[in-house]
């Protein structure tokens, strides 16, 4: 049985003698909290999940602010309903205009990831932002902070439109992010920093510049070692002398990042480091403050709020993402999804369940059935996750294995096809006799109609099943909490 923690609200399934489909969400051993849904499987298998005992979560309209809230989808959508002023600190680190692949290794260097930069060119990856950022900008505090991390690549584009979209005034910053390491070109210099654009929105904002203070240098130490004068264009400053704090920090920042061997690295490819994040989050808020990532990866901005006692909304399109934002919040402060924070997912339009990335909508489709995806996506034998029955003890069942055992899980397979077709449930039924089991879920937005006459032959004989079920299947179920 793999690690419970890697999903926080999964759903096991028990078969019993009507046909009936008894699925109980469960948290961690140590939460009591349950619910019990019924699902009916048809002579086809698709399921209908009625209302008994559940109640729909209400879409949040701009009157709410739900924070320590992770949600997965299209943070345009769900910027929308995010009420105007509501948040005092924004920081984004959005997927450069890099043109770029990167191999993903998520946690277990067997499953390799491609994790691609949604961009080919300025113009469309500006086309992008802009409305993004136009809704950033409407849900920002008067008195907030915006900082926006990115790289050579559309830097100019993008200090370009936050003028247009902040005011050129309300610039403050362009901090830059220098590291060492990294290859270097014949051709060039070596690019060894980020630009992170600092905006406000108001005449007035938060900025604890005593949080974040450095060290001095010895050689400035050394001077201020006698009361200066200094001179600043026509003003001059008499008794010049250190900070007891330490100095003011300049615009260019000297943090490495994420060596290959830190703890701290998540494997995600454009991980930034907490200490860079804390530094942004204690100077643009105060404790209690709210802070936003609408582009929020694997987390770091959400690690550095809860650290620092700030409470925090983040965003990502990427189930994969979230997920691993999840399980990064219960490695690093224990916190139980359900219960100190919620993972909402937004993602119910099959429109943006067609677009996203293959793997990410293997992800997608086993959470949200209640299975445990696979960590090897490729060479997976056609299994792209399995389903855990829980508690057998409580019902009685005589379902056995191929070879007499009772089955400890069920294999899922996943198409992000039109219609699944005969040769991928053929394929599906070698995947489930290699596998010595009686039982399989294939989940596709829809099936071809031999693909439905091969299922209903499989069950027919009696040896194995599959049971089918539609992407609009999970659509319809989820979303739903306890009465």
């Amino acid at each position: 049985m793999p690690n419970p923690r890697s999903s926080t609200a999964r759903y096991g399934i028990k078969t019993i003698p009507s046909r009936e489909l008894l699925v109980q969400s469960t948290r961690d051993s140590h939460s009591s909290k349950e619910l019990w849904v019924t699902a009916r499987s048809s002579l086809a298998g698709s399921f209908v999940f009625p209302p008994a005992g559940i109640k729909a979560i209400p879409s949040m309209t701009k009157h709410q602010l739900k924070t320590s809230t992770i949600y997965c989808g299209d943070n345009l959508e769900m910027l929308k309903e995010v009420p105007d002023e509501s948040v005092d600190l924004i920081y984004i680190d959005p997927p450069f205009n890099s043109n770029r692949n990167y191999e993903v290794f998520w946690e277990d260097t067997q499953e390799k990831r491609a994790f691609e930069d949604r961009h080919g060119d300025v113009q469309a990856y500006i086309t992008y932002m802009r409305p993004r950022a136009v809704e950033l900008y409407r849900v920002l505090k008067k008195t907030g902070s915006f900082y926006y991390h990115c790289d050579w690549h559309a830097s100019h584009y993008v200090k370009q439109m936050l003028d247009e979209i902040f005011n050129f005034n309300n610039f403050q910053n362009e901090i830059i992010w220098w590291y060492r390491g990294g290859g270097i070109s014949k051709k060039r210099f070596g690019r060894r920093h980020d630009s992170i654009f600092f905006y406000t929105k108001g005449k007035e904002w938060t900025f604890n510049v005593d949080e974040v203070r450095t060290p001095y240098s010895e050689e400035s130490l050394a001077r201020l070692k006698y009361k200066a004068r200094a001179f600043r264009g026509d003003k001059v400053y008499d008794n010049y002398q250190a900070n007891p704090l330490g100095k003011h920090p300049d615009d260019v920042w000297d943090i490495q990042p994420l060596m290959p061997s830190e703890k701290e690295r998540r494997g995600y490819p454009t991980q930034k480091p907490v200490r860079l994040l804390e530094r942004i989050v204690k100077v643009g808020s105060n404790k209690g403050d709210v802070v936003l990532d609408a582009f929020c990866g694997c987390g770091t901005t959400l690690v550095a709020a809860q650290k620092l006692g700030r409470k925090w909304v983040g965003i990502d399109i990427s189930p994969t993402a979230c997920r691993e934002m999840a399980q990064r919040l219960w490695d690093d402060f224990r916190l139980d999804e359900g219960k100190d924070f919620q993972l909402i997912n937004k993602l119910r339009d099959e429109k943006q369940l067609r677009e996203i990335p293959p793997f990410e909508f293997q992800n997608w489709a086993v959470n949200a059935f209640g299975g445990i995806p696979n960590r090897i996506k490729v060479g997976d034998y056609g299994i792209d996750g399995r389903l855990y029955p829980i508690d057998r003890g409580k019902v009685k069942s005589d379902e056995r294995g191929l070879f007499g055992e009772t089955d400890t899980d069920y294999p899922i397979q996943v198409k992000q096809k039109d219609k699944a077709g005969r040769p991928d449930i053929d394929a599906f039924q070698t995947a489930i006799r290699r596998d010595k089991r009686r039982k399989g879920y294939f989940i596709s937005f829809d099936f071809s109609e031999d693909a439905m006459k091969e299922i209903r032959r499989i069950t027919k004989e009696g040896e194995i099943e599959i049971i089918p079920v539609t992407v609009k299947d999970l659509l319809d179920k989820s979303g739903f909490e306890v009465a």
